[in-house]
């Protein structure tokens, strides 16, 4: 896990140089619209929906893409939830600095948590891996879920 705080990101390093000391009920209140906060709360512990005897992220789901990919893994139920259930945080988010790069691990590393939980409350009778990985040598920081 980085050693990485909320007060190390720019935007909030702006913005204590111009308002003074750090509150987040404040900087909210100011930056994150209650769109935004809903949309980063549906990524962070989303829904899932069960098909197939497989579970699957239900924002991304479609039919059609997993039963053609149940096709091409034969019928492979964890490596088709591994693909479809695979995201990469560069899709989301666009990191401006080193440091919301850094941030972004971070914060792969803790939706592998929610994740993990959102899933497990949602299917107790199933058991998942919830992998995070930094993105070297691929797309930046990535989060899959799948049956294990």
């Amino acid at each position: 896990m980085f050693d990485m705080e909320l007060y190390d990101m720019p935007q909030i390093k702006d913005w204590t140089a111009h308002v003074g000391a750090f509150n987040l009920r404040t900087f909210m209140l100011a930056n994150v619209s209650i769109a935004e906060a809903f949309s980063v709360a549906a990524l962070l512990c989303p829904e899932f929906v069960e098909y197939r005897d497989c579970v699957f992220l239900k924002l991304f789901f479609d039919e059609k893409i997993v039963d053609s990919w149940f096709g091409q893994l034969k019928n492979d139920g964890p490596a088709v939830e591994s693909v479809v259930n695979h995201i990469h945080l560069w899709d989301f988010f666009a990191p401006a600095s080193d440091n919301e790069n850094e941030a972004l691990q971070v914060l792969a590393e803790r939706m592998a948590g929610t994740w993990q939980y959102s899933a497990e409350m949602q299917f107790p009778h199933r058991r998942f891996a919830v992998e995070a990985d930094n993105g070297s040598g691929n797309y930046g920081p990535t989060v899959v879920i799948y049956s294990a």
